[in-house]
């Protein structure tokens, strides 16, 4: 058996994830009863995305933007992934994992407006305002976190972890070097 908090601390089970993204969909429901085009920031929304649409009861078309890294330290972003779906005078909601500095949905937020959006609101799965660089409004926030590191549910530790049914806190640096019998155990419940 491994120490424990090596395999990871359990923050939000499935079932609260379940019951989360139900919330969020009738929120989202209530306020664009005209419906809405739900763009998913890939890849750590791609589970929320999947389950916020089929909670949200109007009419709801998705597609996904995809945000890259570039420069020195990963300090600028490029659009690896672009829209299909034209946006001009729609209501969108952008879909994302985690919403910490603010540096990416504030990017985001402006490029979607600039393409004549009607309306841009942002629904994260998890709030981390101790980290908050940049003021962004979120309308619909799952959960409020701290400075933890997460993993689950999409959020991942260099493209691990996404798959886990939940949300556990790991310590980044113990898991970057665990051997694959300790990730395994991640999947324990």
């Amino acid at each position: 058996m491994s120490e424990p908090g090596s395999t990871g601390s359990l923050v939000v089970s499935g079932e609260e994830l379940a019951a989360i993204t139900d919330r969020l969909g009738r929120e989202i429901t209530e306020d664009h009863p005209e419906g809405i085009v739900l763009v998913g920031l890939l890849k750590g929304s791609v589970c929320l995305a999947a389950d916020l649409v089929r909670s949200i009861e109007v009419s709801c078309s998705i597609d996904f933007l995809c945000l890259t890294p570039y420069g020195a330290g990963g300090q600028r972003v490029h659009l690896s992934k672009d829209l299909d779906v034209d946006v001009t005078g729609k209501d969108v909601v952008l879909a994302v994992d985690i919403v910490d500095r603010g540096l990416t949905v504030s990017y985001v937020h402006r490029l979607l407006t600039e393409r004549g959006a009607r309306s841009v609101d942002v629904c994260a799965l998890l709030d981390r305002r101790v980290k908050r660089l940049l003021p962004v409004e979120l309308r619909y926030v799952g959960r409020t976190i701290g400075e933890e590191y997460v993993v689950g549910y999409g959020l991942d530790l260099d493209e691990r972890f996404r798959n886990l049914p939940d949300l556990r806190v790991i310590d980044p640096q113990q898991m970057k070097h665990a051997p694959p019998a300790s990730v395994e155990l991640l999947f324990e419940r």
